[in-house]
């Protein structure tokens, strides 16, 4: 996941479409704004977040005019932060505010963005949320059907379209880039099973440059962007992911953790595959912690079975750990699962999830 930024990376202002929710949306604009040229757009408006943990944040994702000077947002009528932007997540025109656990009340929250251009206009937009942290109760299964399943954005814009009857979610087309996140549940502990489909369309080549990797997949365990208290957009990651990853031309399933801009660390397994487009993949992954006879927690386990449709389900699993060096890269906790697109167009079906007993060693 760990990239060259590239200062090319922009996208025009034809690719952004409004998507706000209005019926949670409040717009107050001060000048001669027309409706057509917004300073904010909402790429998602949230009516709930699932419980969050750790590094793990509730993230609200849009683009910013270029003529926006400042931007800045309020909680819950707190102190205004700064909306930074920023390589390789967020580059100008987007943003992604980001909001801890500890930040959110638990029911409604009140989020205010205000914008204000070289020209000195205003534009405030405000969006009311609800916030639980109650635990999350497994098995869930996503079939998409509902507006509101794609409205857990990381990074990026997602979007539901329906594919022979079925309703199937993906980046939008012209949003694809670096790490496209769509989380499917909030934070929760313990094993999971992870079960769906995903057709690969194409990879992102329009940049200049040359060559440019790209990967899709699941992740099995997500938690979020570990980085310094105050900085913003954050540059770290901590999960457990089965995806394919083009840099090593194969099905890679890994555990890595990056603190900030500090050198990642990870453990992984690879097996060589060359995926087609148009072609529907189906995958299964498990992970789940493993503990010593008392229940000690010693580090996590995930195994992962690919195939194409058409062909049998594999006998054989890849499989890897979280162990390096004697411990374990990531720490024990809390994690969401979330679709990921990293400079792909791909496509997702019904996403299943089903909790795993920890496995017990000597």
């Amino acid at each position: 996941m760990k990239v060259k930024p590239n200062h090319n990376s922009r996208f025009s202002r034809r690719d952004f479409i409004r998507t706000a929710t209005f019926s949670t949306l409040s717009v107050v604009i001060y000048g001669c704004i027309t409706e057509n040229q917004p300073l904010i757009e909402i790429y998602n408006s949230p009516k709930q977040f699932t419980r969050r943990y750790g590094e793990l944040t509730a993230n609200i994702c849009g683009s910013l005019s270029s003529q926006v000077k400042n931007a800045r947002y309020s909680l819950n009528k707190g102190s205004w932060v700064a909306i930074a932007q920023g390589e390789p997540r967020t580059p100008s025109p987007l943003f992604t505010i980001e909001l801890k656990a500890e930040e959110l009340l638990e029911g409604i929250n009140q989020l205010k963005i205000e914008a204000i251009s070289t020209q000195q206009v205003s534009e405030t937009q405000t969006l009311q949320f609800e916030y639980n942290s109650s635990d999350i109760s497994l098995p869930i299964i996503f079939d998409w059907s509902k507006e509101e399943d794609i409205l857990d954005l990381q990074d990026g814009l997602w979007e539901r379209y329906q594919l022979d009857n079925q309703w199937r979610v993906r980046p939008k087309p012209g949003f694809e880039e670096y790490d496209r996140i769509l989380n499917v549940t909030g934070a929760f502990p313990g094993g999971r099973r992870i079960e769906t489909d995903m057709i690969f369309r194409r990879n992102i080549w329009w940049m200049e440059g040359g060559f440019r990797d790209y990967g899709f997949g699941v992740l099995s365990m997500w938690g979020g962007h570990p980085d310094e208290p105050l900085f913003r957009p954050r540059r770290g990651w901590r999960f457990g992911l089965g995806w394919y990853w083009k840099p090593r031309d194969g099905l890679y399933l890994e555990f890595s953790e990056k603190y900030g801009d500090a050198k990642s660390i990870h453990n992984s397994a690879l097996q060589n595959y060359d995926p087609k487009a148009g072609m529907r993949y189906f995958v299964v992954i498990e992970s789940l912690p493993v503990q010593d006879k008392l229940g000690n927690h010693l580090y996590y386990q995930q195994r992962m079975k690919w195939w194409e449709e058409g062909k049998n389900e594999p006998d054989t699993w890849m499989e890897v750990d979280s162990l390096k060096e004697g411990k374990s890269i990531i720490p024990e906790g809390e994690y969401a699962v979330a679709l990921l697109a990293h400079r792909a167009q791909v496509d997702f079906g019904t996403v299943k999830i089903t909790s795993l007993e920890p496995l017990v060693v000597n």
